[in-house]
């Protein structure tokens, strides 16, 4: 009977060391994890979302950067608001005061790591969540369509290069202007030649020849040069002491006063004139003047018309043929007539006297 006793209580032993074992190997296993504590006050936040973006329950919740939680569960919703189409049940620490209008993004743990809540409290105002609280998550870069982004980004650069190869194979060919320009010989040697002509040109230029050599090279050009530079010098000297007509324009104060004296005159002509003074005055401003002179050009005009139509005296003179021929006619019968004239003035300087 001691022997079964025994046996019991070391079974007994050994069955407490294996619970105890597995119970320290679970709380290792949860503080690892990332999860609260059994005994830590905890409020149930739900967060709305989008899009789950691949969230799990048991990802990690961060406050700032620090674990303050995990993720409870993740459903589906039938809400019909667009940003509201997936809710995450979070478990977070009490201690931690999330205030209503925090920012909440899912994120990743690196560029392919686990999904996680990211919360920032930067800028928040709000009241703070309580248990059973909800809130409103912003949308964040999937890294999904960064892939998908990038993928197009790397088949545009492939075609660019296909394009870039076709462009280079045609240069070789000599094809294009560039190509023309690569694979022409005749371009070579006219650039050679052009090289040629330029040694040739700084060769005359050191030794003195021709036109530029003599401008480089020559001391008497020089030295005009430096004479014209003095004698501008001593010109613009004169100016600044007051000497010549100039010196005096420019130094002059009094005929700077009377300049400004002219002005002042010229403004109060104009002046004067703009509210109708005088002659000029009254023609600028005076609308009678303006209704008389468009009644003026309105007459001469219809008299234009009327002379054009051959109407009146006028009209008939300048449009009659009839009249232009009797007057072309007389102008012949002058002309004859101050001949007959000179040839024979005692025919027409006769006079007969008869008493009766």
């Amino acid at each position: 009977m001691a022997r079964g006793q025994s046996i019991s209580w070391a079974e007994l032993r050994v069955g407490i060391l294996v619970i105890a074992s597995f119970a320290l190997l679970a709380v290792a296993i949860f503080f690892m994890s990332g999860q609260i504590g059994f005994f830590q006050p905890i409020n149930t936040i739900t967060a709305y979302f989008a899009s789950a973006n691949g969230m799990k329950a048991g990802a990690e919740v961060h406050l700032e950067g620090v674990t303050i939680g995990n993720v409870r569960s993740v459903q589906v919703t039938n809400d019909p608001d667009p940003n509201r189409l997936a809710a995450i049940e979070m478990r977070v620490d009490r201690r931690f005061t999330i205030p209503s209008d925090t920012v909440l993004t899912i994120g990743t743990i690196g560029l392919l790591g686990d999904s996680i809540i990211r919360m920032t409290r930067a800028g928040t105002s709000g009241p703070p969540l309580t248990d059973g609280g909800q809130i409103q998550g912003e949308p964040e870069g999937d890294i999904r369509a960064i892939i998908q982004q990038t993928n197009d980004v790397v088949a545009n650069l492939d075609i660019l290069s296909e394009q870039v190869t076709e462009i280079a194979a045609g240069i070789e060919r000599g094809e294009g202007t560039l190509g023309r320009l690569l694979t022409d010989e005749s371009v070579f040697e006219n650039l050679d030649a052009i090289v040629m002509e330029a040694r040739l040109l700084v060769e005359n230029a050191r030794t003195g020849d021709g036109t530029m050599g003599r401008f480089i090279s020559d001391p008497a050009l020089y030295e005009r040069a430096t004479a014209a530079v003095e004698d501008l010098e001593a010109i613009v000297e004169s100016i600044q002491n007051g000497e010549g007509t100039i010196g005096l324009l420019v130094n002059d104060r009094s005929l700077y006063d009377r300049a400004d004296n002219l002005v002042a005159s010229a403004e109060t002509i104009v002046a004067g004139v703009q509210n109708g003074e005088g002659t000029i005055g009254r023609m600028l401003t005076d609308a009678s003047l303006f209704e008389n002179m468009n009644d003026t050009t309105e007459e001469v005009r219809a008299m234009v018309t009327s002379i054009t139509n051959s109407e009146g005296t006028a009209g008939r003179l300048i449009n009659d043929p009839a009249l232009y021929d009797n007057l072309n006619q007389t102008i012949s019968e002058l002309l004859k007539l101050m001949y007959d004239f000179r040839e024979d003035p005692g025919k027409f300087l006769t006079i007969n006297f008869r008493l009766f």
